[in-house]
């Protein structure tokens, strides 16, 4: 690493107009003073914070160490100056590596957040994913990072653990609909049979929320198509004859009398089997 911190300041170096703050930095690099070039381009960069400062203050940040000023650096390089993002970008994945490394999951966030904020199409995801392997991820960010994580996992049964953590947060955040998807996908292609189980019965119970949702909101159609879901799942659990239940109303909202009255009478039966028949419905 020291070697391209060397290389992306002598070419930073080359670029013309340097102040006499600027000057002096140039000269403590020269002479490997990491410590005082880095003061010296801070103060110069605050003062005059034109591209060229800011990528000899990240640089010069990540040579004494300061890996969040680093990130910083870096990130306001790419939005003072468009035309330097790559090479902003490329910073700031040394600087994810660097934090990485030496455990420093506040600079990694920040290397993180830069990243996505000057250039998006950068994949951030093996970051996100040592931020979760550190349980470093903050709830505020799971929503938004899983996904970059899920692309940058190493193996389909990693992929699947994400993929429930990222259901879970969708449907605590009520978006039930995107959350029974990815709970049908991991029950499907899971080699793990107890979370195969476990996804199939939270996929259910979702699919069972939109059905009645829709219900409530006077869509009977868009209803039946996620009961019929639910009860795919497990008719005879107590989701299955809730949805059972519900689906009769809909037929019934829609004018199939008849089969909103069978559809009950095997929710009904359904509902007498269950352990605990007199217990309150789900």
């Amino acid at each position: 690493m020291k070697r391209v911190v060397l290389l992306a300041l002598a070419v930073t170096l080359a670029c013309g107009g340097p102040t006499s703050l600027e000057r002096r930095a140039d000269m403590d690099v020269g002479e490997g003073r990491w410590s005082e070039a880095f003061a010296t381009y801070r103060t110069a960069a605050e003062r005059q914070p034109d591209g060229r400062l800011l990528a000899k203050l990240g640089g010069a940040a990540l040579r004494v160490g300061n890996l969040r000023e680093a990130a910083a650096a870096y990130g306001r390089m790419g939005r003072e100056d468009p035309s330097r993002r790559e090479e902003a970008a490329d910073g700031m994945e040394m600087v994810a590596r660097a934090a990485d490394r030496a455990g420093d999951t506040t600079a990694l966030r920040v290397a993180i957040e830069e990243l996505r904020d000057v250039a998006p199409g950068r994949p951030a995801g093996r970051y996100v994913l040592a931020l979760e392997a550190r349980g470093a991820l903050a709830p505020a960010d799971r929503l938004e990072l899983t996904p970059a994580a899920v692309a940058a996992a190493p193996d389909g049964d990693t992929a699947d653990s994400l993929l429930l953590q990222y259901a879970g947060l969708l449907r605590g955040a009520d978006d039930c609909e995107r959350a029974s998807r990815i709970y049908r996908a991991v029950a499907m292609r899971s080699t793990l049979r107890d979370r195969a189980a476990a996804a199939r019965t939270a996929q259910q119970g979702c699919a069972l929320r939109v059905g009645q949702a829709r219900l409530e909101a006077g869509a009977p159609a868009d209803a039946l198509v996620w009961l019929e879901d639910a009860i795919k799942a497990d008719s005879a659990s107590r989701s299955g004859v809730t949805a059972l239940e519900a689906m009769a109303t809909a037929l019934t909202a829609l004018g199939d009398t008849v089969g909103g009255t069978l559809v009950q009478a095997v929710a009904e039966r359904y509902r007498a089997a269950l352990p605990d028949s007199g217990g309150p419905r789900p």
